[in-house]
């Protein structure tokens, strides 16, 4: 169960980190162009590297997310499993069915494996969470991005009218 819990928790701070990594990139692309140091086919050449690889993540992180609400199922049901075993223990003892050792025995363990279980399940949702939120941004970044582009393309208007102007000079 603990290599489990590190491997998610290292593919998420893997997929965090190449997304930031990939953000300062395209920032970097940004500053190359808007500072006259690249012409827009090179930086679009680039940028469309760039996108590949931000939707390369989200990907990833969508498939992690799927991965992650299914250990959230499978951590539930863990759950409720030893809330049962644990309720039958304590009615157990209580019917005199099983003796106080015995009882504190199966109490402890089973006390144990939920707070585990119990304390895993929170970080698992709340990696979702975070999961979600890396998510929303890289769409949002991918929509202004593309917003972006499409309002720096010409239209075939402008395009006529700027031409018009020239020839009229």
């Amino acid at each position: 169960m603990v290599l489990k819990l590190i491997s998610w928790k290292h593919t998420l701070e893997k997929l965090n980190e190449e997304y930031e990594i990939t953000k300062k990139k395209k920032q970097a692309l940004d500053n190359l162009l808007n500072s006259g140091k690249i012409s827009q086919s090179t930086h679009e050449l680039i940028s469309i590297e760039i996108e590949e690889a931000l939707v390369e993540i989200d990907k990833q992180q969508r498939a992690l997310q799927e991965k992650m609400n299914a250990k959230i199922v499978e951590l539930e049901g863990q759950i409720k499993t030893l809330e049962m075993l644990l309720a039958n223990s304590e009615i157990r003892h209580v019917t005199g069915d099983v003796d106080e050792e015995v009882y504190q025995r199966e109490s402890s363990l089973l006390s144990t494996g939920l707070e585990t279980a119990r304390h895993e399940l929170d970080l698992v949702k709340s990696a979702v969470n975070k999961l979600s939120q890396a998510e929303v941004l890289v769409q949002e970044e991918t929509k202004a991005q593309e917003v972006l582009e499409s309002a720096e393309e010409p239209k075939p208007a402008e395009t006529m009218v700027k031409g018009e102007e020239k020839q009229g000079t």
